[in-house]
């Protein structure tokens, strides 16, 4: 497919399949097309807020492992990749110790696991597991939070279903303008 990014877990693509380290030179090619940026395509900036509704454990956790969740700053890990952001911030606790059958995963779904930091399943992210979902991200955000560099506050947001789905048709109108423009570039 033409990709150059690397997936180091699996040691594939990339630069042998491995870090860059110094030393490393990469080869560029010819730019196939001109891109002068999105003219005429207004993207909705958000900041670092992530909406997310409230998982199907959420209610097993304490009043205020909830309200953290919702108004705590959020850091991502540097343990972060692509099955998984590991978020660090305030400790979060159940109010049960009920263990939980394994269940299925999709992206955006945040688990908690014993040790109370969430982690936020991503593209490459297992299909099962056991942990407690807190919350799951909306898909129009995802996007956004894929992109946020180490270091930098994430806060969620929380939203209602309808709120999720008005998102999704926003995101989707906004894609579909894009590749109008891209389309009729001069």
């Amino acid at each position: 497919m033409g990709s150059c990014s690397t997936d180091l877990k699996s040691g594939i693509g990339g630069l042998e399949g491995r870090l860059l380290k110094d030393g490393d030179r990469l080869a560029t090619g010819k730019p196939s097309r001109q891109f002068s940026g999105p003219q005429g395509v207004k993207q909705l900036l958000w900041g670092n807020r992530i909406r997310a509704l409230p998982g199907p454990e959420y209610r097993e956790f304490d009043r205020a492992s909830q309200e953290a969740f919702w108004r705590s700053p959020w850091q991502l890990s540097p343990q972060s990749n692509r099955m998984g952001y590991r978020l660090q911030g305030q400790s979060l606790t159940r109010t049960t110790d009920r263990e939980l059958l394994s269940h299925g995963l999709l992206p955006g779904v945040v688990q908690v696991p014993y040790n109370g930091q969430p982690i936020v399943l991503m593209n490459d992210a297992q299909t099962t597991g056991g942990y407690p979902r807190i919350a799951c991200i909306i898909e129009a955000d995802m996007y956004h939070l894929a992109q946020i560099p180490l270091g930098q506050p994430i806060h969620f947001v929380q939203c209602s279903l309808e709120e999720a789905l008005n998102a999704r048709r926003e995101r989707q109108r906004y894609l579909e303008q894009l590749t109008w423009r891209l389309q009729h570039e001069h």
